[in-house]
């Protein structure tokens, strides 16, 4: 009979981070406490200038990748669809494009991929523009494997869609595996809310995370870590 799997066990197994992501989450949140939360104000800072500025229309790439978003009771959710929406209106503005979604099984039948595909169709959006990637798991997955699954990415710019809470994350893993990404918001604006706010307090402590664990991977010369983020 297994023993029972401890509660850091199963979190660790459960977000996918490994050892090496839990120790640099710790050394993480020791600088937000020694700095007095400064070093996470700083990238709260840059995480909404970012969601704030960034256009909607008008950026240029042959290929628009459409970050995944968990499906509600297996169907495409609210935010999803305004990634969704606006990947069909980059398509519309230039149908030499082709669009790339990514996302794997987060809980439902299908993954966010397939749902997506089948939004844009109904859009209109003819399938051999289509492309899905339905094995990743979390934002930095979704990189990976479209970098993997498309050579063009590694060598010119291309459209990262997501929302605008997510852009500067976005940009800063995508960077991070020598990716050119233009980014484009999925929303006209940046809504002014509480949890709109939450959102960007919360990217921007994954952000300090995923610095911090960077720059510490690279000192320790850990090459697993930095295989995976880089």
């Amino acid at each position: 009979m297994k023993p029972a799997a401890t509660p850091v066990r199963r979190f660790v197994r459960q977000r996918g981070i490994g050892w090496d992501g839990l120790s640099t989450l710790l050394l993480s949140n020791l600088l937000l406490l020694a700095t007095l939360g400064l070093s996470g104000l700083w990238w709260l800072h840059r995480v909404w200038r970012i969601a704030r500025d960034t256009p909607c229309a008008g950026v240029g790439g042959d290929w628009v990748v459409v970050l995944g978003a968990r499906l509600h009771r297996d169907q495409v959710a609210p935010g999803y669809a305004r990634r969704l929406r606006r990947a069909a209106a980059l398509y519309r503005a230039d149908p030499r494009r082709r669009i790339l979604l990514v996302g794997g099984r987060t809980g439902g039948s299908a993954s966010e991929a397939e749902r997506g595909r089948e939004f844009l169709l109904e859009l209109g959006i003819p399938a051999p523009r289509l492309s899905i990637e339905d094995q990743s798991l979390n934002t930095l997955d979704n990189l990976h494997h479209a970098r993997q699954l498309l050579a063009d990415l590694r060598e010119r710019p291309f459209v990262l869609v997501t929302s605008r809470y997510h852009l500067a994350r976005s940009q800063a893993l995508a960077r991070g595996l020598d990716l050119q990404p233009v980014l484009c918001a999925a929303e006209a604006c940046l809504r002014r809310d509480p949890w709109t706010f939450w959102r960007l307090a919360l990217e921007a402590y994954y952000l300090h995370w995923y610095a911090v664990g960077k720059i510490w991977s690279r000192w320790t010369g850990n090459r697993h870590s930095l295989a995976r983020i880089t």
